[in-house]
């Protein structure tokens, strides 16, 4: 097989990390994760017919082995990667902008840095995931996958559930969907929501008073004056915006809503009032101003102060 290396593949197989990846599912879903630098590793292209071609990496060496739970051998073996949609993250769903493909490199006297996340499918090894940008902290990358480990062999569930809520609390995230359903299917959670133990809950509330607004529903209920303070403040902020091409009327009636919780469908005057800053667009700015400043005098007067 040829040794090719294209840029125009960047679209039909590379994965790279963001955000909308959970980072704990993704590296306990798989089973080597290693991290190479572009030389470490060299790629093919094999053309099958005239519409398909299969592509693969081979492994020369690599700059660390983060993860190798099966003690399978990698090194100088073909590992297939596989078609986009079935066994990978897809790299439409999953990429900012300046991801880095597998195949290319932009300017050849300069080091290029990935993790390879591979999984066992039947007898063979494929690239599961591609984690390959020029601007990540590879170091702070390599202790959430190290962190994740951890937890992987944990027996009991319940302290699984709990270092992993640990995990996320420590990196400002939170569990999906999926995570929280399986939990409550085993009884380990009563409903929809998360629940924390004391010391998660001062962190919680802790990281939401600095701005991680993620967990508002993990505190709103518990702490009520705090999280209108809060609220308020932002308000206050959002307010003092001169420009209205730069003010976010949505982001004010949102922080009013919960500083004063009454909540989208508020029907009183106040709501009416406040639905005109979204849904009035010939109201001029400065009338706007006007019912912004009632709408914070509104909720400075209740009862979570």
């Amino acid at each position: 097989m040829k040794k090719l290396i294209l840029a125009i593949l960047l679209s039909l197989q590379n994965f790279a990390y963001s955000q909308r990846v959970d980072l704990r599912k993704l590296t306990l879903n798989s089973n080597i994760i290693l991290f190479v630098e572009r030389n470490d590793y060299d790629y093919y292209l094999k053309p099958i017919n005239d519409h398909f071609s299969e592509s693969e990496i081979k492994i020369k060496s690599t700059q660390q082995i983060l993860k190798n739970n099966i003690n399978k051998k990698f090194l100088n073996k073909y590992i297939y990667i596989p078609l986009e949609g079935n066994d990978f993250y897809d790299n439409g769903k999953i990429n900012g902008e300046d991801f880095m493909g597998i195949a290319e490199i932009s300017e050849p006297n300069k080091k290029y840095y990935s993790i390879l996340f591979l999984k066992k499918k039947k007898s063979k090894l494929v690239l599961f995931a591609h984690i390959s940008r020029t601007d990540f902290d590879w170091k702070n990358l390599i202790k959430k996958i190290n962190d994740i480990q951890k937890i992987e062999y944990i027996t009991s569930k319940k302290e699984t559930y709990k270092k992993s809520i640990d995990y996320y609390l420590k990196y400002n995230d939170y569990p999906s969907s999926e995570f929280i359903n399986y939990y409550k299917s085993i009884n380990i959670l009563k409903s929809d929501s998360l629940e924390l133990d004391n010391d998660q809950l001062i962190i919680v509330k802790e990281k939401f008073l600095n701005g991680i607004e993620i967990y508002y529903n993990l505190i709103s209920e518990k702490f009520p004056k705090e999280v209108s303070k809060y609220y308020v403040q932002k308000m206050k902020k959002i307010s003092e915006t001169e420009n209205i091409e730069e003010i976010s009327f949505y982001d004010f009636t949102e922080a009013y809503e919960r500083a004063t919780q009454t909540g989208f469908m508020d029907e009183s005057e106040m709501g009416k009032l406040k639905n005109k800053l979204t849904d009035d667009y010939e109201l001029i700015f400065e009338e706007k101003q006007k019912i912004m400043k009632m709408l914070i005098e509104n909720a400075e007067k209740k009862n979570y102060h």
